[in-house]
């Protein structure tokens, strides 16, 4: 879940953090981040108007509906420390769309 938190003890800090979307074309899967070992945290968010499926893995895995479907309209997916995942994170969609997405560093 993606919130904000009045308590910062124990608040993870990261040196930098990269902010970007990814226009994804209709039934063609795309690598949305590429693995990176030093990943501490992601996080997605669909803003499109149809449903997007995220993929823990290459492209070449990509299904639509066979991952993580984000919903439209705000669905979101988070990567921290409690589910790290440093691989290549994919996505598809049965139409054009984009994926919004930050990706931060230890």
């Amino acid at each position: 879940m993606i919130n904000n938190t009045q308590d910062i003890s124990g608040v993870v800090k990261f040196s930098s953090c990269t902010n970007a979307d990814k226009s994804l074309t209709g039934n063609i899967s795309d690598i949305v981040l590429n693995a990176n070992s030093a990943r501490a945290y992601a996080a997605f968010i669909n803003n499109s108007s149809i449903d997007i499926t995220l993929i823990l893995g290459d492209k070449t895995n990509a299904a639509i509906g066979k991952g993580i479907i984000l919903k439209p309209r705000g669905g979101s997916y988070e990567i921290n420390s409690n589910n790290l995942y440093i691989g290549k994170i994919s996505a598809i969609a049965t139409n054009n769309c984009k994926i919004s997405f930050v990706e931060c560093i230890e």
